[in-house]
């Protein structure tokens, strides 16, 4: 039994190294895109005071301000990644999916922190937040009970100018630089 328990305790940690690896790895078997994130090209909805700008790209992130789990690890990706792309037309747009809590002046107050790059988009109530998360792919739940959270995604989205979504990042654990390489990729394309 306790040959058991190491294989399966060895293969845990195997998989959790790999982890930062597994998104470029199944992309690279699953396509010919030669992109590190999942490429796709599906129309999205514009969102109001955070539009695509012209030859530029749009970063987009669904979450919430009192978020514990992924959500911090993702605005720290964003951070980093704003780095690269402040002097850029690439926006880190954050689409609160608790419109109920987080107001606008407190977004605003975050993403002024975070960098002059990144804005705040704020539905009116969660189920509009919902249907919006829904658009991109993504997915939002309330918790049952007196519960506050919100069960959701980690996911990236990168949004061209003609507001098709051109990438799909799915997880907080990402190689930054081929998310880089990714960037300056489709900002050299014709549409974004």
């Amino acid at each position: 039994m306790k040959t058991v328990s190491a294989i399966l305790l060895m293969s845990a940690f195997v998989m959790a190294a790999a982890l930062p690896f597994a998104q470029g790895l199944l992309n690279e078997l699953g396509g010919e895109s030669g992109f590190y994130g999942y490429k796709t090209d599906v129309s999205v909805p514009a969102l109001p005071g955070a539009e695509v700008p012209d030859a530029g790209l749009n970063v987009v992130f669904f979450g919430y301000r009192s978020c514990g789990t992924v959500c911090p690890l993702q605005l720290l990706n964003l951070k980093a990644l704003h780095e690269r792309w402040q002097d850029s037309p690439v926006q880190f747009v954050f689409v609160t999916l608790d419109p109920e809590n987080d107001s606008q002046r407190e977004l605003n107050i975050v993403m002024e922190a975070l960098g002059e790059n990144f804005r705040a988009v704020r539905p009116e109530n969660f189920r509009q937040a919902q249907a919006l998360s829904d658009e991109y792919g993504d997915f939002a739940a309330r918790e049952g009970g007196a519960s506050s959270e919100i069960n959701h995604g980690a996911r990236l989205y990168v949004v061209a100018a003609n507001n098709r979504r051109q990438l799909l990042y799915t997880t907080p654990e990402l190689d930054l630089q081929r998310v880089n390489a990714d960037l300056a990729r489709l900002m050299e394309q014709p549409e974004g």
